[in-house]
């Protein structure tokens, strides 16, 4: 008996490394890209100017639970709006500017968050010639042609 418990040690400690380093679970991944990611967001940003206009707008992820945004602006304000599905979650990766909340106009910096539920208006706009780069993540992804209701 203890050399079958042993032999059975054995057996677990030198193949569960690859059995585990394995995904246990393809037929749950639906998400795009369908692989974990390490993103350096500071690379991403300087790879991804603004080519046309005023902001770049890109998906990074997307699962039917989650979108992930990455958006740099400049210059003009995105526009208050509400979202009418989703809730909104805002990190200020650089740059500063305002946002619009809860009636007001407030600054905001590289590493402020704002959390913003869906039927709240909000917006964002830069100051002066500098870019902000923001981080959006929205609580399931956005419907094909978006969700945002515009206020002006």
């Amino acid at each position: 008996m203890r050399k079958i418990l042993i032999i059975g040690f054995l057996f677990l400690f030198l193949f569960s490394g690859q059995v585990l380093a394995e995904p246990i679970a393809k037929h749950l991944i639906d998400a795009e890209p369908g692989e974990a990611l390490l993103l350096d967001a500071g690379k991403w940003f300087q790879a991804h100017p603004i080519e046309k206009g005023l902001i770049r707008y890109e998906t990074v992820f997307k699962s039917p639970r989650i979108q992930v945004s990455f958006i740099r602006l400049k210059g003009a304000p995105l526009g208050r709006h509400i979202h009418t599905q989703v809730d909104e979650l805002v990190y200020v990766y650089k740059g500063r500017g305002e946002l619009y909340l809860n009636g007001k106009w407030v600054p905001v910096k590289a590493g402020d968050f704002h959390t913003c539920p869906r039927g709240v208006a909000h917006s964002t706009r830069t100051v002066g010639d500098e870019e902000i780069w923001l981080m959006c993540f929205f609580t399931e992804p956005l419907p094909p042609g978006g969700d945002r209701a515009m206020i002006d």
